[in-house]
């Protein structure tokens, strides 16, 4: 079974199979937050925080979730999360602290149970994960990068500059694609060494890029970048484009504040099909069995 998995405010959790009818919708307590799901080994799992601690759900259709609290000291709280050599692995640290935002990881299979958090170097979070060549990349606040075979050992990339700060990150075609402010775009294949950096119109910022079958789709405000290689990009100027988007059975499905979710054949025209009274933070597509 093929379903769009949504997570946000106060516990929210539902799921749909075309992006317009919403159902299974669960809640849990007020200022529950979940702020990113991902898909993978049979499951969708979720991370947020709530007071101090963490909070993780995770199901295996949709309907049924499983979740659990583990104190966060206020500080270890998971704000990000990927999946790639079959584990899920949660990114998180607190960006309002100076000098160094003590960024860690957090693994797990199915998301029921994960291990202790373990801190990695570097000043800035990593907020976003791509999986591709069996390598994991991150990307972060104040333009980090990073690249990591297991997702405990990373290696930074060099020279890096806030102006370049990437939102998002996707991986396909033998390439990772990063998207940022003003339309920037950037290639790495290794995770270090980045190159292509192209950008658009000022305003024209990307919090989203996704691998739709073929080529990479890069929604913007105000525009969607399309392209095979990450090199050569075609530009469309785009009509109701949300704030994030995700892409499964040649459908796209995104969400704006608050709450609002869109749906586009072709990520250009975007069409509110539902509005959610809890805002949502993250989208995925997840292939459960049948």
């Amino acid at each position: 079974m093929n379903l769009f998995i949504a997570v946000g405010h106060d516990g929210l959790r539902m799921a749909s199979a075309d992006g317009v009818a919403w159902t299974d919708k669960q809640t849990g307590k007020e200022g529950e937050t979940y702020r990113a799901v991902s898909f993978g080994n049979g499951h969708a799992v979720a991370v947020g925080s709530y007071g101090g601690g963490n909070i993780f759900a995770s199901t295996a259709d949709g309907k049924t979730w499983k979740t659990q609290f583990i104190d966060a000291k206020y500080v270890k709280y998971a704000r990000g999360l990927g999946f790639g050599k079959e584990q899920f692995v949660a990114l998180g640290g607190d960006p309002g602290s100076v000098g160094s935002s003590r960024p860690f990881v957090l693994f797990t299979k199915t998301g029921e149970t994960w291990t202790e958090p373990l801190d990695i170097p570097g000043k800035h979070i990593l907020r976003r994960l791509a999986f591709g060549n069996n390598l994991y990349v991150a990307v972060g606040d104040r333009g980090r990068r990073a690249a990591s075979t297991d997702g405990k050992e990373w290696k930074e990339a060099p020279e890096t500059k806030a102006i370049d700060t990437l939102v998002d990150v996707a991986y396909g075609n033998g390439v990772f694609v990063g998207v940022g402010l003003h339309g920037l775009r950037m290639t790495t294949k290794d995770g270090i060494t980045w190159t292509d950096r192209q950008i658009g119109d000022e305003g024209e910022h990307m919090n989203s890029i996704v691998w739709a079958k073929d080529r990479f789709v890069a929604v913007g405000a105000g525009a969607t970048y399309f392209s095979a290689d990450g090199k050569m990009w075609e530009r469309k100027p785009n009509k109701n484009a949300p704030q994030f988007a995700t892409h499964g059975n040649g459908l796209f499905v995104g969400v704006a504040w608050k709450g609002r979710l869109f749906t586009s054949k072709d990520a250009i025209t975007w069409t509110e099909t539902f509005k959610s009274d809890k805002h949502i933070e993250g989208l995925t597509f997840a292939a459960f069995e049948k």
